[in-house]
Parts: structure tokens; C-alpha cells; sequence
């Protein structure tokens, strides 16, 4: 009994706790300072140790050590039970994530150029030199996804990656096509250059070694590297199409886990799995069916950049996506199940494998060149990685529609952009690729703009009105309604209500908004304020922040949607211009 109270008094106080920091949270005030862009964390610090992570250990720990950490956590279940998850830390009060050494805005918020995106991370004009001899420093030729370290004539080293054979483009389409996208999303990624490599005018470097069947280290022969070559895909000329990916600049200093953080990096303050960008990169990871986010496809660099030495996160081997899996075809499984489900794995035993899942019924693959990819059974909701990434499972309603905002930001016009840099021999495949992805964007928009009130972006303007406060002009507070923009609603039946507070307080009742994407700070709302502020004596601008509580209904008939809270600052009697200070969303 004493136990058992024990453990009831401790669910009793986290309860008293998390029920008190909501509270805390929903009276904050917010001060007059600009919005932060830029994460400080580009200081110079000394070179941090070299950190290795075991394929194996790194998935066997996710598999089983996390998920039992997790499902012991009461915390963790009081929070799902109440819908309190712990936010992302990272974010700045617009509730988006600044530019840092993880992360860049890039077509999310600024639109790229179609030659933008084409071109991605890449800095060269053209191709890399594959003309002259290529030395190969290093290899690897055991298992089915070969691949050279090589160094061309200039003294550049790159990573060459093959299509394997039988299945040409599939590998090597996928892998350039969603580096530019992952690139043009924000994030880090290596230069991934198509290129044709010429077996003639390759040579080994000087004590190369590479493994045996018995795992003993021995130099690497000719006969090696044709061994290599018997696994991958000719062009008819005896040439191979592959992807040249160049060395990262800095030195290397490990993977980052998508889990705590490095402790011999002071610029590294955040835990990974509370980043919005690692929780956010989920919905875009979903929609190019990159189902294979771990801690080995990851890589930290130690580099300089404005006379600054510091830690870089790149992303990177991207061949397990679209409809490749780095080791040719991909499976009908992906993103439906992880390597362990226990629930597909009960029914196929309890119903003795007569259970039959609906992808399983599905085509083995579209072609050679596309591999397995759909559109038709994707399921944002419910999206599944191979292996559990705690970053991706602590992702909240507001982690997946940032990452949502950055799918949806891509247009057909650009999509297609960027797959053409895929090189696909036939039209039909290129074709294929670009429609699957429009629609599996379009079902992530659909989703993510689904679960919170998704009106965005928004800013101050200034309209002509007959019950305007000076002049007959009338200050509103516009804004974007994304799934009116992206066609998934209608203006016209939608309608904002919207009801002006003062830390908290309510100041008036709800004015509407119907068919309009902006709220009118009327002649009612404007003698309120004027009332509020003349009754303070020596008012600081920080306390001239007020706050529109926003809510959103569908049709005539249909509920109000979750709550936005916009805090703006709003000066009367002087010369400055108002702003909005901070966005906060119900989750």
C-alpha cells in the first residue's frame, strides 16, 4: 500500500506540475525586441572528439533501449493523455526556426529560382572531371552496394556511387533528386553530381586495402574492383552513370545522434530530439519516402567559416529514397512498417499469415528506374521509418506543419525542376516521379493543414474605412490562409472570429471575418486600447503589446477550429509603426 501510494503521489505531482505550466505558458508576455534569425551558435570552439556510432548498436539501442525508455516514462504518458507534449526548444517567437549551423530557410520562406534548385548544394559548373585518371584511395566491394573513393587529376576526392544491376538510374536518379530537395528545404547536404565514370581510366593508389571474405585487411587488386563492376549497371559503351559526391569541406567528426547532443560542443546547447528542424524534417522525410533517418546517414564537420571554427550537421546518403533503397528495388513495406512491428507481426501470427496488409497487394515496382513508389496508400499520419528516430517521434501537430509549410512551399513548376536533374532515359519515369510527388505533397499539406488552424505569415497593412481611427484609414492584421491557398478550402465559406486581449484579459467580444484573410482593428477595438493605455501612467512599449485571439470555422454549420494567439504591439500617440511581436499556436 505505501508503494502504491508513493507512485500515486508522483503521477499526482506531475500532473499539478504539467497542468501549472500550461498555465504559465498561456499568460506569458511577450516584449518589444526583434524576432531572432539567426541562432547564435557559430562560436569558435576547440575541435570536438571523433565520434563513432554502430550501425548495428545505433538501431538495436532505437529498436528496443529507447522504445522501453519511452513506454516506462509516466511523464510521457500523462502528456499524451492530456495533449501537452513537449514543444520544440528552438524556435523563435513567429514559432519558426532561425538559420543556425543545422539549418537554413531557404525555399520556405524565400522561393528559389528554378536554376536555384536545379544547381541545389552544388558549387562546380558542370560536371566534376572524370576525363583524366581517377585514383582510388579506398573501397568497398562486399555486400550489394559497392561503391570508390577516388581523387581525379586535380586533387579533388569524391564518393562514387553506382546503380546496381538490372535496375538503371534507380539509385543514382534518387540520390541527386532528394539531395536538392533536402537542400532546398534547408538543410546540409554534400555537392551529389551525375556523372559517367570510364573503368580505363581508373588506377589504385599505393597501399589500398580492402577486406576479404574472412575479414582480413589485403591490397586491393584489379581483380577487386571488377568484382565491384560485376555488381552494378553498364552504360552499352562499358562506361557507368554514377554520382560523384564530393568530399565535405573540414574534417569529419562523426555522425550526430537524433537524441541528446554532443557534450564537447558548447554550441550544441539543444537536445536533438526538442529541435524543430530534426522533429519538422518527418513530413518531408514522408513525402520523397526517405524512410531510413539514422544516425550513420548523418555526418558532423569541423569547419571554418568567417575566421569561426565550428561544428556543421550535414545530412546525406539519400539512395534509400523515392523508389530506391541503396541497394536496388525498394520494398512495398516502406513507410507502411519499421524493421520490428510487433502489431503486423501479432496478426500475421494470430490469423497464422493469412493477414494480408492492403501494400502487400500492391506491384513489386513500377519500373527498373522508378522501383516501388506511390501515392495512392501514403499515409502522412502514419508514416514509418525502418528503424524508430526519437526526433520523429517526439514531433508534435506543430513540428509536422512546419515541416508541411516547407513541402507545400515546392510548386509542380519547381518539382518538376528538380527531378529533371535525375536524368531519367525515359519521359514516362520523369513523368511518374513528379506526379507522385505533387500528390503525396498535396496528401501532407492536406493532413498537417488539418490538425492545426493553419493561417500564417501574418503582417500589418493598412486599408481605407469609414470607421477608420484617423483619416478614415483602418489598420488590419493580414495573413495567409494556407489551405485556402493551396485549394484544399474555400474562402468563401470560411469565416475568422477574432477577440482583442491584454495579458490575458479579454478586451472585446468576437468580431468576424468571413471570406476576408485579414481582421480589422475597428473603431470599437481602437477606443478600447486608447482607453487602456491614457489610464497607464508612464506606459514602457513593452506593456503596448496586445493580443488577437483567432479562430477559424469551414462551412455554416461547422466547429471552430484550434485557437492562434497573435501578439502585436500596437504604439498610440507617437510615430512608430506597429509589428507583430510573436505567434503562438494551439497544438
Amino acid at each position: 500500500m505505501p508503494r502504491i501510494m508513493k507512485n500515486f503521489t508522483t503521477v499526482f505531482f506531475i500532473l499539478l506540475v504539467i497542468i501549472n505550466s500550461m498555465h504559465c505558458a498561456s499568460s506569458k508576455h511577450y516584449k518589444l525586441k526583434p524576432v531572432i534569425t539567426e541562432e547564435n551558435d557559430k562560436k569558435s570552439i576547440p575541435k570536438p572528439k571523433v565520434q563513432r556510432i554502430g550501425i548495428y548498436e545505433d538501431a538495436i539501442e532505437n529498436i528496443f533501449g529507447r522504445e522501453i525508455d519511452e513506454y516506462s516514462n509516466i511523464s510521457w504518458h500523462i502528456r499524451k493523455l492530456i495533449n501537452n507534449h513537449k514543444q520544440a526548444k528552438n524556435t523563435n517567437a513567429l514559432d519558426e526556426v532561425p538559420n543556425s549551423s543545422w539549418f537554413t530557410n531557404r525555399n520556405g520562406k524565400y522561393p528559389m529560382t528554378l536554376e536555384e534548385l536545379k544547381r541545389g548544394p552544388n558549387r562546380r559548373i558542370g560536371r566534376p572531371d572524370m576525363e583524366g585518371p581517377l585514383t582510388i584511395i579506398a573501397a568497398k566491394v562486399e555486400g550489394v552496394s559497392p561503391g570508390f573513393r577516388v581523387k581525379d587529376r586535380k586533387g579533388d576526392i569524391y564518393f562514387i556511387k553506382f546503380d546496381i544491376n538490372g535496375f538503371p538510374q534507380l539509385n543514382t536518379a534518387a540520390e541527386v533528386i532528394t539531395t536538392k530537395f533536402v537542400y532546398a528545404a534547408g538543410y546540409n547536404t554534400p555537392e551529389n553530381y551525375l556523372s559517367t565514370l570510364d573503368p580505363k581510366q581508373m588506377q589504385i593508389a599505393e597501399g589500398v586495402k580492402v577486406k576479404n571474405r574472412w575479414g582480413r585487411d589485403v591490397p586491393m587488386t584489379y581483380e577487386f574492383v571488377q568484382k565491384l563492376f560485376d555488381k552494378v549497371h553498364p552504360n552499352p559503351d562499358g562506361t557507368y552513370r554514377v554520382v560523384a559526391s564530393k568530399l565535405l569541406e573540414g574534417e569529419p567528426i562523426g555522425p550526430f545522434q537524433f537524441s541528446g547532443r554532443r557534450k564537447d560542443d558548447p554550441n550544441d546547447y539543444v537536445n536533438h530530439n526538442h529541435r524543430r528542424e530534426l522533429r519538422g524534417y518527418k513530413a518531408i522525410s514522408a513525402w520523397l519516402n526517405n524512410n531510413d533517418i539514422k544516425a550513420n546517414n548523418t555526418l558532423d564537420m569541423y569547419v571554418e567559416e568567417d575566421n569561426k571554427y565550428f561544428v556543421k550537421h550535414y545530412l546525406l546518403d539519400f539512395g534509400n529514397s523515392l523508389g530506391s533503397r541503396g541497394l536496388g528495388l525498394g520494398g512495398r513495406s516502406r513507410g507502411h512498417k519499421g524493421t520490428f512491428d510487433l502489431g503486423n507481426m501479432l496478426k500475421k501470427t494470430l490469423s497464422l499469415g493469412l493477414w494480408v496488409e492492403r501494400w502487400e497487394k500492391e506491384p513489386r515496382l513500377v519500373t527498373p528506374s522508378v522501383g516501388y513508389f506511390e501515392s495512392r496508400l501514403f499515409n502522412p499520419e502514419d508514416y514509418a521509418q525502418l528503424v524508430p528516430n526519437l526526433a520523429f517521434q517526439k514531433a508534435t501537430e506543430l513540428d509536422g506543419f512546419w515541416g508541411a509549410k516547407i513541402v507545400m512551399s515546392f510548386t509542380d513548376e519547381q518539382i518538376r525542376a528538380i527531378v529533371e536533374t535525375g536524368e531519367y532515359e525515359n519521359q514516362e519515369d520523369e513523368d511518374y516521379i513528379v506526379k507522385t510527388l505533387i500528390e503525396r505533397r498535396d496528401k501532407i499539406g492536406r493532413y498537417w493543414y488539418s490538425v492545426v488552424n493553419p493561417i500564417d505569415n501574418f503582417r500589418f497593412a493598412q486599408t481605407n474605412g469609414s470607421n477608420g481611427h484617423q483619416n478614415g484609414n483602418s489598420k488590419i492584421i493580414a495573413f495567409d490562409d494556407l489551405s485556402v491557398n493551396a485549394g484544399f478550402e474555400n474562402a468563401e465559406r470560411t469565416t475568422y472570429r477574432y477577440k482583442l486581449k491584454y495579458r490575458g484579459k479579454e478586451l472585446t467580444n468576437y468580431s468576424f471575418s468571413k471570406g476576408n484573410s485579414s481582421l480589422s482593428l475597428n473603431s470599437e477595438m481602437h477606443q478600447v486600447i486608447e482607453k487602456l493605455f491614457n489610464e497607464k501612467t508612464n506606459i514602457r512599449e513593452d506593456d503596448k503589446i496586445l493580443t488577437f485571439k483567432i479562430e477559424t470555422k469551414r462551412s455554416e454549420f461547422g466547429s471552430w477550429r484550434k485557437t492562434i494567439e497573435v501578439y502585436f504591439y500596437y504604439p498610440i500617440g507617437n510615430e512608430k509603426a506597429p509589428q507583430i511581436v510573436a505567434i503562438k499556436r494551439e497544438n
